[in-house]
């Protein structure tokens, strides 16, 4: 019994002991936190763990209280992270211990995987559209308040079909939509395939700080059409209102009133400056032009008009800027009730002198109309290649023009045109036409023929399509541009001309808007109608 008893009370006394070193030993302090990130993404209905970084590393109380700045968009318990709403929200971790050492992660809460997210109104702060949801433009959505729209590559837009859904980028915001060969940008119809048509919904719309010849509210000063409302003009000519590359505009042109021609275009550039970045753009379907510029000084290169009903490329009001490598196509039974061209270009609608004077520059194009053949069946609305009216001082070199009723009308209807032509303001220079009906309309320059064929021009005329030797220009599915072995178009191209030597233009041997690469592999649709969105 008292081997059993002395055994106890050495125990007691040993547990006694150590409770009394360890009851001794100091508690180690936090001197700091810090979280794996200092940013992050997480989507909707996601979560994200958060982990802390403690020092020192043995510090005693590790206890955190975690904190969110919006419950509405993110909320977080112990670390993990869970995306409430599209938004973005301050993650704070503060030390029980401490309450001066604390630590934040930005949160920004995305889309989930094919969320489909519809934009009304106005966006009035700076705002990313993500790549891997669906958004649907409902009625007239306005970028303003100088806010800056980014747009992920391989994003999906759909014009709600009923609403005249329509992008319009103010003056003083910008758009930067940045897609890529692989993953172009797509404003598109929401109709499902095989219903889709012309003027689906509204279009792309950019309105700019450079100078017009507009007068709509003041000097210099205009309105954008069709109840938009926008204002556009200034006196800055290099203005930037953003990016757009690698971007695909399909089923656009609805009709914004009842009147006639009040149509939206595909792409329309109000004033919009020479620091816009403006290249790799297709325009598909549209219900009215595919592309038209009011005025400015932005540059562009590689576009595409593909299937559009009115005019391919319309310039009016003052544009001055210049324009390299862009192809149009047309369907032979689709024409405008306001009669449908290649080119279509004013000075503005009275054909007066007004300043600035529209006088773009436009090098390397293939413009392609709806005549195949001289007996192709043609919807009698279609009139010609080139209309050059209203005072417009248009110049064109190294293009190709191919299968129209009219291959060229330098108007005088109203305006100087034509004396702008004899005064060789307005240039037509080492360029092509083939298989029109009638080359020249002579009403108002009288001597068009002579003056295209001057040789100090260098242009050529060819009687039928065929004689260009191209591979397949007039495919509606799978159109094949390029210049075949042996083509006239590929040499022929001059860049002699003071108006050329701009470092914007990449200087060619071929005329047209191809030699021997298509650029438009790989971004290009040319059957969106069955494009799976």
């Amino acid at each position: 019994m008292k081997t059993i008893n002395g055994l106890i009370n050495f125990l007691a006394g040993f547990l006694l002991i150590t409770a009394t070193l360890i009851s001794c030993k100091k508690d180690v302090a936090l001197t700091d936190i810090q979280l794996d990130k200092v940013t992050a993404q997480v989507m909707v209905g996601a979560n994200l763990n958060l982990t802390v970084i403690y020092t020192p590393v043995d510090a005693t109380n590790k206890n955190i209280i975690w904190e969110s700045s919006d419950n509405q968009i993110a909320t977080v318990d112990n670390g993990v992270v869970t995306g409430v709403s599209l938004g973005a929200a301050t993650i704070k971790a503060t030390s029980e211990e401490d309450n001066m050492l604390q630590v934040t992660c930005e949160v920004t809460v995305i889309p989930s995987n094919g969320q489909q997210i519809t934009v009304s109104g106005d966006i009035t702060a700076d705002t990313r559209w993500y790549s891997n949801a669906r958004y649907f433009l409902s009625g007239f959505v306005y970028v303003k308040n100088n806010a800056t729209l980014t747009i992920e590559p391989g994003t999906i837009i759909k014009g709600v079909s009923g609403t005249k859904g329509a992008l319009i980028i103010e003056r003083g915001s910008k758009i930067m939509a940045q897609g890529t060969q692989s993953q172009p940008i797509v404003f598109t119809s929401d109709k499902p395939k095989g219903q889709r048509s012309y003027g689906d919904w509204g279009g792309l719309v950019i309105c700019g700080n450079a100078p017009t010849n507009k007068h709509d509210n003041g000097a210099g000063i205009g309105i954008a059409e069709g109840g938009i409302g926008s204002v556009y003009g200034g006196n800055n000519p290099n203005d930037n209102s953003g990016i757009l590359q690698f971007v695909r505009i399909e089923f656009p042109g609805i009709p914004l009133t009842a009147t006639a021609n009040s149509e939206i275009n595909g792409l329309t550039l109000y004033s919009v400056g020479s620091a816009t970045t403006i290249d790799h753009i297709q325009v598909s379907y549209s219900g009215d032009d595919s592309y038209e510029w009011f005025g400015g000084h932005v540059n562009a290169k590689y576009l595409v008009a593909f299937r559009g009903w009115d005019d391919d490329f319309d310039t009016d009001n003052g544009f001055t800027g210049k324009v390299q490598f862009f192809v149009s196509l047309r369907d032979p039974a689709i024409a405008d009730q306001s009669q449908s061209n290649g080119f279509e270009s004013d000075n503005d609608a009275d054909g007066s002198t007004l300043t600035p004077v529209t006088a773009p520059i436009f090098c390397n194009g293939s413009i392609f109309g709806p005549l195949v053949t001289s007996s192709t069946t043609i919807n009698s609305l279609y009139r010609r290649a080139m209309h050059i009216r209203r005072g417009s001082r248009l110049s064109v070199y190294n293009s190709v023009f191919a299968g129209w009723p009219t291959g060229l009308d330098i108007d005088g209807q109203k305006g100087d045109s034509p004396f702008q032509a004899t005064a060789n303001e307005l240039q037509i220079e080492n360029c092509v036409m083939a298989g029109m009906t009638t080359n020249f309309n002579t009403v108002y320059l009288t001597d068009a023929e002579a003056w295209y064929n001057n040789v100090s021009r260098n242009n050529q005329l060819f009687a039928a399509n065929e004689l260009l030797q191209l591979v397949d220009p007039f495919n509606l599915v799978s159109p094949n541009f390029l210049p075949a072995t042996g083509s006239p178009l590929l040499s022929g191209a001059a860049f002699a001309k003071t108006r050329l030597t701009d470092s914007f233009f990449t200087p060619t041997t071929y005329r047209g808007a191809f030699g021997t690469t298509d650029w438009t592999a790989g971004w290009c649709n040319f059957d969106p109608q069955n494009a799976n969105y």
